[in-house]
């Protein structure tokens, strides 16, 4: 059914089933102007917001409503997670063209449920309207953490130790897949680390309580770009050791297989969603520790040093510069 025949209260009165997960705190959900809550005592607040936009964030033939659904809002979660904070209330607006149907939009809400009930994120309302071509979905979502503990991009120092949360490329593989049309054996798991990537919440909050990191982002747009990111904002340059960064044997196989540029898909494509801090060298056993103790993972793969900009050591131990630039919005329009 199309959504011009259901109506928008109608479609709101649908979608609004089941959104919210964590019901304390919570004073007025959706159904007024505002949404209105409370936040946990002697917390600071964090608010991030991500716009995803059909035929620039995604194509709506090759991802699932339901994993698209997922995606929308992982993306934002990690954002709080990359400053080491627990997700809390989102919004969602969305445009709706009408060559959508309801039965999508229901799947497309029940990936998103489906994200918010694994981590205790609550939807308490957004905005709808429609869209004369494209889907347009837009969400807003607040976090919390103690002030002390809060991980930004600015603090990393010469010296540190640069490390990942997890493997990174699989989810370039995996969009390199949709867009060439490859056959490959293990696409499955390639592609569901670009379709529907897991948020490292857990992890960012172990980082933060232990007060072992120095910096930290989550890798969106790529480790060079982001580490560049962080680079930048600390005024420090990097080292990227390329046989240290963390692939998947999938990864390996898939670069192996077409001859792909293993640098460039690992480094400089990003959606992994994994977690990019530095920490003190002194402290850098410590943390990893703490991680694996708790089954998460901990990967160094580069130093912070003076000076500014990137560089990457080859297996051979030479060294030479590397653009810190990812995806680019308007460089790559």
């Amino acid at each position: 059914m199309k959504i011009r025949n259901f109506g928008e209260f109608k479609f709101i009165d649908r979608i609004k089933r089941g959104c919210v997960v964590r019901p304390a705190g919570v004073i007025k959900a959706i159904d007024d102007d505002c949404c209105v809550f409370r936040t946990p005592d002697k917390m600071v607040n964090l608010l991030t917001t991500d716009l995803l936009v059909e035929d620039v964030h995604f194509l709506r033939e090759a991802i699932s409503p339901f994993k698209l659904g997922r995606k929308s809002l992982a993306v934002n979660i990690s954002d709080i997670a990359a400053m080491g904070g627990t997700p809390g209330e989102a919004v969602i607006s969305i445009a709706i063209p009408e060559t959508v149907e309801i039965e999508y939009l229901d799947e497309f809400y029940e990936g998103m449920r489906s994200m918010c009930r694994e981590f205790e994120v609550n939807i308490l309302g957004g905005d709808t309207t429609s869209s004369r071509k494209h889907l347009v979905i837009n969400i807003a979502l607040t976090g919390w953490i103690a002030e002390e503990e809060v991980l930004y991009r600015s603090g990393a120092r010469p010296g540190d130790v640069a490390f990942l949360t997890g493997a990174v490329g699989s989810s370039a593989a995996g969009l390199d897949m949709v867009l060439s049309g490859r056959d490959f054996q293990e696409a499955g798991e390639l592609l569901e680390a670009h379709y529907n990537p897991v948020p490292h919440v857990r992890q960012g909050r172990i980082i933060a309580g232990l007060k072992a990191a120095t910096a930290m982002i989550d890798v969106s747009d790529g480790v060079a770009s982001d580490l560049g990111h962080i680079c930048s904002d600390s005024g420090v340059a990097a080292v990227v050791e390329l046989d240290r960064v963390p692939v998947t044997d999938a990864f390996r196989r898939y670069c192996s297989r077409f001859n792909l540029d293993f640098e460039k898909l690992a480094l400089h494509v990003g959606e992994d969603y994994v977690l990019l801090g530095t920490m003190p060298e002194s402290r850098a056993g410590e943390l990893k520790a703490a991680l694996e103790s708790r089954g998460c993972s901990c990967f160094p793969f580069g130093r912070i040093v003076e000076g500014h900009g990137l560089r990457l050591k080859m297996p051979d131990g030479s060294l030479r510069e590397i653009p810190s630039s990812g995806y680019d919005h308007f460089k790559d329009a």
